[in-house]
């Protein structure tokens, strides 16, 4: 099932990987070298930025809070993708100060626990928030209209990334089991370990107090209970397409016939 060489060996740009090439309930097959994934662009070496510009993306998707964005805007390839989007609060609500997972580990993580129980929170609401919902919406239709190779990241491309991948995924036919596979893959695209130390030594200077390493090892990787709590709200996906993004069966007939091959 899990297949290695769908992730890229980039050194400055981490966890990116092609999530097509998964086989649809349909006997199809998602289409190789039209949907990627990954973490943010900011520390991307200009000869890895070539080779991402070979992959002709027309859409990039930051899942992104504003002040994420700003502390590390992202590198674009020569002239860029045709199109960005960018995450936005939706209904007027105000702007993040900060990126409410920064707010949690400064105020309220103390152990692993508290990091498990905000990140299943966290899965758990997205898939109700509305500018959540604006972005996943848009991505939808834009690759309804245009059929384009898209990359969508956030800040590691596993938490919000991993949401918008398996509702694409679920639109292209893909089952369940395969999505969560998908997800995990993550685990082995980053090297977790490498991370937690430098992470907890910088956040620990930024924030003004001692954070354990441990405490952050569920925010660095990922469980499958995580993406779990998002398919559990959105309920029967075929409705949760269809009313939330607006995504029905004619959308979804042309998102087959765009991205699977025979």
């Amino acid at each position: 099932m899990t297949d290695f060489s769908r992730i890229y060996p980039f050194q400055t740009v981490f966890n990116f990987r092609d999530f097509g090439r998964y086989g649809t309930t349909d006997g199809r097959e998602v289409s190789a070298g039209k949907l990627f994934r990954a973490a943010h662009l900011n520390r991307v070496s200009d000869e890895e930025l070539d080779q991402i510009a070979d992959l002709d993306i027309g859409l990039l998707v930051d899942l992104r809070y504003k002040p994420e964005r700003e502390r590390q805007p992202n590198r674009v390839w020569g002239t860029g993708p045709r199109r960005t989007l960018e995450f936005t609060p939706a209904n007027g609500a105000p702007a993040h100060k900060v990126a409410p997972h920064e707010a949690f580990i400064e105020h309220e993580l103390t152990e692993a626990e508290d990091a498990r129980r905000y990140m299943q929170s966290s899965y758990r609401a997205r898939p109700d928030d509305p500018g959540f919902r604006s972005i996943f919406k848009d991505t939808l239709h834009h690759m309804v209209e245009t059929g384009e190779p898209i990359l969508i990241h956030c800040a590691a491309g596993k938490d919000r990334t991993g949401t918008l991948a398996a509702l694409i995924l679920t639109a292209l036919g893909v089952n369940d089991e395969t999505i969560l596979a998908d997800f995990m893959l993550t685990m082995e695209a980053v090297d977790v370990e490498a991370f937690l130390q430098p992470a907890a030594q910088m956040m620990s200077e930024r924030f003004g107090k001692p954070i354990d390493p441990e405490a952050l090892r569920p925010m660095f990787g990922v469980e499958e209970s995580y993406l779990q709590e998002a398919l559990t709200t959105m309920g029967e996906r075929d409705a949760y397409l269809r009313d939330a993004l607006n995504i029905g069966e004619a959308e979804r007939a042309e998102l087959r016939a765009r991205y699977l091959s025979a």
